[in-house]
């Protein structure tokens, strides 16, 4: 029953109403003695209207499952845990998610960088996957070109398994062919923190767009056994901020490429990254 709750009250549907937030929604958990019930439960004039969208929920969860798509709450057995574990009042309320849920019982080594990798970028990763999956380890990173995708790729090319965090909706990934034959056999999981029923965010505003990436970010280190940062900006970009802002909490320990090229590596290791040779 939960569960239900959290989808009604955090899902977008693609209707006139405006979902709770995550903030909004641990907020209201925290002060209702983290209890869904006890939000439901509130008569808070919002959450009453939200409540009565189960027309348009129903329709909408029918679309989803044709697409192949289910929704995970944090109140399901199968959600991935670390998250919640590791993340607190970061964590999703609820994902999206395409593919096999048993991804949760698997180790995981991140990756994310730039998206305007060179070829020497490339082959670092290539390489560092590589010996991920001699370890029996797969890769999680956000599905973004470049080194995101460079890691995906090759460990799926390679007999491994993966999973991908993005920051755009789901149905987007599904016209790709070799990105639908992994979901079906059982080697790639998509997630995502928006709905497939939000309006592509790069038609919205850039900061829309980078929001999203941002959250995203946050549940690769959270997932991940270690982190690895192949190619950092200084002081600027996604994998900046989200490179510091997991040092600063701690979720995973983040390797970064010993690279002299690369200020922003070279600056993360002086934060506390780890040094990676090979």
């Amino acid at each position: 029953m939960d569960s239900d709750y959290i989808i009604t009250l955090c899902g977008c549907f693609g209707d006139d109403c405006s979902p709770l937030s995550r903030s909004e929604f641990w907020k209201l958990y925290h002060q209702h003695g983290n209890s869904v019930q006890g939000i439901v439960s509130s008569h808070d004039e919002r959450i009453d209207r939200l409540l009565k969208r189960s027309e348009t929920r129903a329709s909408s969860l029918e679309a989803l499952h044709g697409l192949g798509i289910r929704i995970l709450t944090f109140a399901d057995s199968d959600f991935p845990r670390i998250l919640f574990t590791k993340l607190g009042d970061f964590c999703p309320p609820l994902l999206y998610v395409c593919g096999d849920v048993s991804f949760n019982n698997r180790r995981y080594a991140g990756y994310v960088g730039s998206r305007n990798a060179e070829d020497a970028d490339i082959s670092w990763t290539k390489m560092m996957v590589a010996k991920n999956i001699r370890d029996g380890f797969g890769v999680v990173s956000g599905g973004a070109r470049g080194i995101d995708t460079a890691a995906l790729e090759h460990a799926l090319t390679n007999g491994g398994y993966a999973v991908a965090y993005v920051s755009d909706n789901l149905q987007t990934r599904m016209h790709d062919g070799f990105t639908r034959e992994c979901i079906v056999n059982g080697r790639l999981t998509l997630l995502s923190h928006v709905s497939p029923f939000t309006p592509q965010l790069a038609k919205k505003s850039k900061a829309s767009f980078v929001g999203a990436a941002m959250e995203r970010n946050k549940f690769i280190y959270a997932q991940s056994a270690a982190t690895a940062v192949v190619r950092s900006d200084y002081r600027k970009g996604g994998t900046w901020a989200g490179a510091t802002e997991a040092l600063r909490h701690k979720w995973s320990p983040v390797f970064v490429w010993d690279n002299d090229k690369y200020e922003g590596n070279r600056e993360l290791i002086k934060l506390g990254g780890i040094p990676s040779f090979r």
